[in-house]
């Protein structure tokens, strides 16, 4: 074996003195830091695939509305009252000119009662006198014809008041489903003014008339007179005044006297 030399003391200290320098040396030294571990990668959730557009629904072509359907009788009257009106109108209008133009000359009793200075006159103011009379008097017929056309207005806005008038069916029950064509009788030029009262009774008694079944003409003709030939008996209807009275008193003995035709309604 190598023989091993002791060392000294100088070469014990100076070898202490070398390892505590190397010792100091390594604990001043900073420590090195960790590697920082790699963050780990979050995990991917997969996007949901988007869902297939649904198609869009048709949409559903608007239905029209049901449109009433057209009361054609209602219009047939109004449409007959209108030219009832307008004819009623124009007669009267047509009377009025044939009557300005063929208006006599006024006479000399008309002038003199008319102006009482006549006689004073000159001819020129007698002239001037005359043809003022005249004028004046077809003034007048103008102004007939106005008030004729708003009577016959008046008239009409009144049916028509009776007619919408809920206390009109209450008490004559017998006009239901007839109000159009009471208003086209009513509006006749003829019955105007006429109480409705009296107007119900000659309508329901026209319309009984028409309902009757026309009888059938006979194939042999009757007597045509003789000594042997009954007298034609009094007629047994009630007049219009009394069919009135009865139909407030006693409404079942009315209808059975409407129902028989026994008013009589041929002064309307």
């Amino acid at each position: 074996m190598p023989n091993h030399k002791k060392p000294t003391p100088e070469e014990l200290q100076a070898n202490i003195e070398k390892a505590t320098a190397d010792v100091e040396k390594l604990e001043s030294q900073p420590e090195p830091e960790p590697t920082p571990e790699s963050d780990p990668q979050p995990e991917t959730t997969p996007e949901p695939e988007p869902e297939p557009t649904p198609e869009p629904e048709p949409t559903p072509e608007p239905v029209p509305e049901p449109q009433p359907d057209t009361d054609y009788k209602k219009k047939f009257v109004e449409s007959t009252r209108e030219a009832q009106v307008l004819h009623a109108k124009n007669k009267k209008i047509n009377e009025v000119i044939e009557t300005a133009m063929t208006l006599p000359e006024p006479t000399e009793e008309e002038l003199q009662k008319e102006f009482p200075e006549w006689e004073s006159m000159t001819d020129t103011e007698k002239r001037l006198a005359k043809d003022n009379l005249k004028s004046t008097r077809r003034f007048a017929l103008l102004e007939e014809v106005t008030r004729e056309s708003k009577d016959i207005e008046t008239w009409n806005t009144k049916v028509d008041a009776y007619i919408e008038d809920p206390k009109t069916l209450v008490h004559n029950p017998e006009l239901e489903g007839k109000l159009e064509d009471f208003k086209l009788f009513a509006t006749k030029p003829t019955r105007r003014g006429v109480d409705f009262s009296d107007l119900i009774l000659a309508f329901n008694g026209e319309n009984i008339k028409n309902a009757k079944p026309k009888n059938k003409g006979a194939m042999f003709e009757t007597g045509t007179g003789g000594p042997n030939e009954k007298v034609k008996p009094k007629s047994d209807k009630v007049s219009i005044e009394e069919a009135t009275r009865i139909r407030a008193t006693d409404y079942k003995r009315y209808v059975s006297l409407l129902k028989s035709g026994k008013i009589d309604t041929s002064s309307l």
